[in-house]
C-alpha cells in the first residue's frame, strides 16, 4: 500500500529515522511516509528486508546486536533523530496466565518489551550526544494494555502495559533533555495478516467483532504512518510521556449496535 502521498511540508528533512522492526506492512508503510517527509530511513529487523536506505539485520532481543546496529547507524550517517520501535508479535500459545508456559511467556515478553527497552537503551544515547541534544522515540503499545479482556493474550497485554509505563518513565526522565518519548496505543490496523485472520473466522464472527468497534472498520496503514510522522516531527514538540490512541475509540465503547 502506497503511503507516500504528498504532504504540506517536509517536516523530517535530513533527519535519520530508525525503524526497529522494519520488515512487514507496517514497517514499510511508516518508512514510505517518513521518506516522503524528507527523512533518511534506516530499517532494522531479524528478517531479511529492503526497508530504508540502510537495511540492517539484527536480533532486537540480543543486546550486543542492538548495540552494534545503532553504533553502525551513527557511524555511517552521523546522527540519530527518530526511533520508531515497531518490533513485537503475538503467539497463539499465549492465553491465560494460568495456562501459558514459561517459554511462551518469556518469548512474548522479549518480543514486545525487551526489544523496545534495548532499542531505547542503545539508541537514545546517540540522540543525547547531538548538538543540541534532540530526538523523538515512538514505541508501539496496544489498547489492550489499558483494558481487561476475557480472551486476552495475557503475556502480550502485560508486555504492552510495560511498554506504556517504560514510555512514561523515559518521557518524564528525559523531558528536559530535548528527547521526547511517546507510545502508540494501537487498535486493529488493516495489515494483510489481520485481513487474513478476519477472513478465516468467517463473516458472522467478523461482524460480531465489528460491533465492538465504534467506527466499524480497521485503521489504515496511512493513518498509522501519518501519526508516527506527526510524533516524529517538531509539530509534536510539546508531546512527551504520552500514550497516543490510534484505536478507533474501542476502549471507550461498550457494544455498538450494527
Amino acid at each position: 500500500m502506497d503511503t507516500s502521498k504528498p504532504t504540506t511540508s517536509r517536516r523530517l528533512t535530513g533527519r535519520v529515522c530508525v525503524i526497529a522492526g522494519a520488515a512487514g506492512a507496517i514497517g514499510e508503510a511508516v518508512a514510505q511516509r517518513l521518506t516522503a517527509e524528507g527523512g533518511i530511513v534506516v530499517g532494522i529487523d531479524l528478517k531479511p528486508h529492503e526497508t530504508g536506505v540502510v537495511s540492517l539485520i539484527a536480533d532486537l532481543t540480543a543486546e550486543d546486536e542492538v548495540r552494534e546496529a545503532y553504533a553502525r547507524v551513527h557511524r555511517e550517517l552521523g546522527r540519530i533523530d527518530v526511533i520508531y520501535n515497531n518490533a513485537g508479535g503475538v503467539d497463539l500459545a499465549d492465553r491465560s496466565a494460568l495456562e501459558t508456559s514459561p517459554e511462551i511467556w518469556n518469548k512474548v515478553i522479549a518480543a514486545n518489551l525487551t526489544t523496545t527497552w534495548l532499542s531505547c537503551k542503545h539508541g537514545i544515547p546517540f540522540m543525547l550526544s547531538g548538538e543540541p541534544p534532540k530526538g523523538s522515540v515512538i514505541n508501539t503499545g496496544s489498547f489492550l494494555a489499558g483494558m481487561g479482556a476475557a480472551s486476552a493474550q495475557m503475556a502480550f497485554s502485560a508486555a504492552k502495559a510495560a511498554v506504556a509505563q517504560l514510555t512514561r518513565d523515559l518521557g518524564v526522565n528525559l523531558a528536559r533533555s530535548g528527547v521526547r518519548v511517546n507510545a502508540l496505543a494501537l487498535g486493529p490496523i488493516e495489515t494483510p495478516q489481520l485481513k487474513a485472520m478476519f477472513a478465516g473466522i468467517g463473516p458472522e464472527q467478523a461482524a460480531l467483532r465489528f460491533t465492538h468497534m465504534p467506527m466499524g472498520c480497521f485503521g489504515t496503514l496511512e493513518e498509522l504512518a501519518a501519526t508516527v510522522a506527526y510524533l516524529a516531527s517538531d509539530d509534536a514538540g510539546f508531546v512527551t510521556a504520552s500514550i497516543f490512541p490510534i484505536n478507533g475509540g474501542i476502549p471507550g465503547a461498550f457494544t455498538v449496535a450494527p
